[in-house]
């Protein structure tokens, strides 16, 4: 192999990794507290490690939803808040989601599936995460895809660096969205 070859390759595999890019990410348990996924999602450095809090959240609710949805109010962006508290637009997504259907937040873990009835395998869990050519939106704002094995298309969860350079749940609506009915 030549200089040209080899810089050109390199080429290729950095586009690659701009255009698309797989992370999976483990989560140890359902969130044992609000303070718990205030610190993890303090800690996040990319977009998708700050959106695993967010599906933790939504996993805990089928356990604690107090816990839940303490997590959630602290990790949105204002647009999600009404008076310091999940504003009706989200409680709404939860009533008619993973309230009535736990399976949905299930599905966003490895192994389970329609096929096993959602059952979650044992802790730590797996969340998979890609990007696609749209991450980057401009204006602080980004975008990652949340595997689920209820349906065939992952799950876009739009994210917003604020001020102190965080990342906050700017739009995750599809996260609540229906899967396959278990087996």
């Amino acid at each position: 192999m030549n200089i040209r070859t080899i810089t050109t390759t390199l080429a290729i595999y950095a586009v690659a990794g701009l255009a698309h890019a797989d992370q999976t990410i483990s989560l140890p348990g359902t969130l044992p507290s609000g303070e718990a996924c205030e610190t993890a999602w303090k800690e996040a450095q990319s977009p998708e490690s700050a959106a695993v809090v967010f599906v933790a959240a939504l996993i805990t609710y089928q356990f604690d939803k107090e816990i839940a949805r303490d997590c959630m109010t602290r990790i949105v962006d204002d647009r999600y808040l009404s008076n310091g508290k999940l504003s009706h637009d989200v409680e709404y997504l939860i009533e008619v989601g993973i309230d009535r259907h736990p399976e949905i937040a299930r599905s966003y873990v490895n192994g389970a599936k329609p096929e096993n009835g959602y059952t979650m395998p044992e802790a730590p869990w797996a969340i998979h995460f890609t990007r696609d050519k749209r991450f980057d939106l401009g204006n602080h704002e980004y975008r990652v895809k949340v595997y689920t094995s209820g349906q065939p298309t992952s799950r876009p969860i739009t994210m917003r660096r604020d001020e102190h350079g965080r990342y906050r749940i700017n739009e995750a609506s599809t996260l609540f969205v229906g899967v396959a009915a278990p087996h």
